[in-house]
């Protein structure tokens, strides 16, 4: 208005013509800047639902269920603008979906670009801690032709009006700010719903995240007070006047075999988690279940035969020794339950071809003829929690960690059963070229260390610090104790004589490995080693090359790691 203003009206013949185009021109722009403009946010809309689709199906794919995807593709069903919804796996093969148009959704990923299923299309990666695992296609649809010209029905009839009749052009330009902010409010209306819905699934995420904690927490605290039924009890018949020595050893050995337990309970959450840190060794698979077998067999009871057929000449694998024994450990147990009545489990080890990671893997297959279970219930055995035993029997967690130690190792999990005719796990690991060294015999039980020194003691927790005094003490140390990595350094600055230090990791304030890294600036060849039941920033980003002993130690495993470093140090 200012601009038309501003002209000269020289003549009224030049000036028609002239204020006609003007209005024509300006009508199309916003006719093309609005069409424009409604594309994009509906491609942006497109875009931010294939998002919120592939953070939805990352368990789904991750663990290979197809149903819980279809459930996250079908719940967008319900907006008419999604026309196709797909999820494909990491080969690129169609895992779940629809589409409502004339054309199919295709079967395969590459084929997405020559078919079309949609106006917008949307596409994004499943990640799965930093590894595509999948990917997600989203296809909207355009508004009818119906729609689109009726919204820009109100320029179209303004400059139709402004050609014939330049005297209702203020009225004119009032109607095209109501229709502006008519669509103006459409766009907001749009916005808040993307928002409402958005809202709505972090909610439901919320929800199982709290489901899936009630399951967690019930499973756990049934299987802890159990095992703290046991130390508790032990402990107070240790208390007892008058006690045999049998009872002595019985009682003794029930607190030890309880912590052991709930140590295992504890690896199998990490695993879980994936944050089980592995320490991968060349290993001897067959030799490895071999050793087992003598654990195996009283775990399975006298009416459950089990026979081994191990293939000779089998590739070394480099998998965590320990997690593999849980693991195994876990499906026998597993295979015991299945046969109340008894049965047989047979172990067989093979060569095979490609595993996911390698060129050559080995195979550990574990077969019974117990009970078997469900279809209904296959597809879901490998989920955290899950579990097919009665009510207090079980955490959920067995096949959990077996699936975990599996994948973190490079490798995979799968399991095939019948009821009324049995189950076979099978776990196959990739091979490696190497071959195990020999490992020496060493005694079960730690004797007094034959090089003493001066350890500090850095440990936040009273009870386990006394512990660890003690042990340490029973091994010929002299030691000094600190409770904070300020009072170490404290300790450090004064010039205080010690050999080694022995930390914890998980500390208030200064934590393990900033109190090592402190301490090495001022002593650089001083003998340093950390402790640690779990932590974070070791999972993640390792110990820094300084040698950890996990919690809860031993004494062999103490007193070999505190000889190692003192020996290190004084050659």
């Amino acid at each position: 208005m200012k601009l038309m203003a501003a002209l000269p009206r020289p003549r009224a013949a030049m000036f028609v013509p002239l204020a006609v185009l003007l209005l024509l021109s300006a009508g199309l722009w916003i006719i093309f800047q609005n069409e424009r403009s409604y594309r994009a946010e509906q491609q942006h809309a497109t875009e931010v639902q294939a998002d919120i689709l592939a953070a939805s199906v990352t368990a789904a794919l991750d663990f290979g269920d197809p149903a819980a995807a279809q459930e996250s593709v079908d719940a967008l069903r319900v907006s008419p603008q999604i026309l196709a919804a797909g999820v494909y796996d990491v080969k690129g093969v169609q895992f779940a979906g629809y589409a409502r148009g004339r054309t199919p959704l295709p079967a395969r990923f590459a084929e997405i670009g020559k078919a079309k299923v949609a106006p917008f299309q949307a596409i994004a990666p499943v990640m799965r801690s930093g590894t595509r695992i999948g990917t997600v296609y989203l296809g909207g649809a355009i508004e009818p032709l119906s729609r689109r010209l009726a919204r820009y029905a109100m320029i179209v009839l303004l400059v139709g009006m402004t050609s014939l009749v330049l005297a209702v052009l203020g009225s004119g330009q009032a109607a095209l700010r109501k229709v502006n902010q008519t669509l103006a409010e459409a766009n907001s209306e749009l916005q808040f719903q993307m928002e409402e819905r958005i809202r709505t699934e972090e909610q439901l995420r919320e929800a199982q995240k709290m489901q899936a904690l009630g399951k967690l927490t019930g499973g756990v605290a049934h299987d802890f007070n159990n095992l703290l039924a046991v130390i508790h009890g032990s402990a107070e018949m240790l208390q007892r006047p008058n006690l045999t020595e049998e009872r002595l050893k019985r009682f003794s050995q029930a607190i030890i075999d309880a912590s052991m337990q709930g140590s295992l309970l504890t690896g199998q959450l990490l695993a879980f988690a994936r944050r089980q840190p592995l320490k991968p060794e060349l290993i001897d698979l067959n030799q490895s279940i071999l050793k087992m077998l003598v654990m195996l067999q009283p775990t399975l009871g006298p009416r459950i035969e089990l026979s081994t057929h191990l293939e000779q000449g089998l590739p070394s694998v480099e998998v965590d020794p320990g997690q593999f024994e849980a693991a195994l450990l876990n499906i026998i147990v597993n295979a015991r339950d299945a046969m109340p009545e008894g049965g047989k489990v047979t172990i067989r080890t093979r060569s095979a071809g490609a595993a996911p990671t390698g060129d050559g893997s080995v195979t550990v297959t574990i077969e019974d003829n117990g009970s078997g279970i469900a279809p209904d219930k296959l597809a879901h055995v490998f989920e955290p929690f899950f579990t097919t035993k009665p009510v207090g029997k079980g955490t959920g967690l067995g096949l959990s960690q077996v699936h975990g130690f599996a994948a973190q190792s490079g490798g995979e999990a799968r399991i095939e059963s019948r009821l009324g005719r049995g189950t076979i796990l099978t776990m196959q690991l990739p091979a490696s070229s190497y071959e195990p060294s020999a490992a020496d015999p060493t005694p079960a039980v730690a004797a007094a260390s034959e090089i003493s020194g001066r350890v500090l003691l850095v440990e936040d927790n009273e009870e386990v610090g006394n512990l660890a005094e003690t042990l340490l003490g029973e091994l010929g140390h002299a030691v000094l104790r600190a409770r904070s990595g300020s009072e170490a350094l404290d300790i450090a600055d004064k010039g205080t004589a010690f050999d080694l230090v022995f930390s914890d990791v998980a500390m208030p304030g200064m934590d393990g490995l900033e109190l090592a890294g402190a301490l090495k600036q001022r002593r650089p060849s001083l003998p340093i080693i950390l402790t640690t039941g779990y932590s974070e920033h070791i999972s993640v980003a390792g110990t820094r090359g300084f040698p950890l002993v996990r919690k809860p130690y031993h004494l062999k495993a103490l007193a070999d790691a505190v000889d190692q470093a003192l020996a290190t140090a004084r050659a």
